[in-house]
C-alpha cells in the first residue's frame, strides 16, 4: 500500500470569551500549555466528526495573539 500524502493547513479563529493575557505569548507558560491542551482536545474532536474525519491525523496550536 502507498503512504497517504500529509496535508497541512493553517485554521486561524477568534475565541471571544477567551481574555489574553501576556502569558499566552510564552509557549512554556502554564496557561499557554493548558490553553493550547483544551484547544487541541477540541479541534481534534471536531474534526474527526467532520468531512475530514476519515484522514484527519491531529491538530497543533503553534500560538496565540491579540487580536
Amino acid at each position: 500500500t502507498a503512504a497517504a500524502n500529509l496535508e497541512r493547513f493553517t485554521v486561524n479563529f477568534t475565541i471571544t470569551n477567551l481574555p489574553y493575557t501576556s502569558d499566552l505569548e510564552n509557549p512554556d507558560s502554564a496557561r499557554f500549555r493548558a490553553t493550547r491542551r483544551v484547544m487541541n482536545t477540541l479541534l481534534d474532536r471536531l474534526l474527526k466528526e467532520s468531512s475530514i474525519g476519515p484522514v484527519f491525523q491531529g491538530c497543533e496550536t503553534t500560538d496565540f495573539r491579540y487580536g
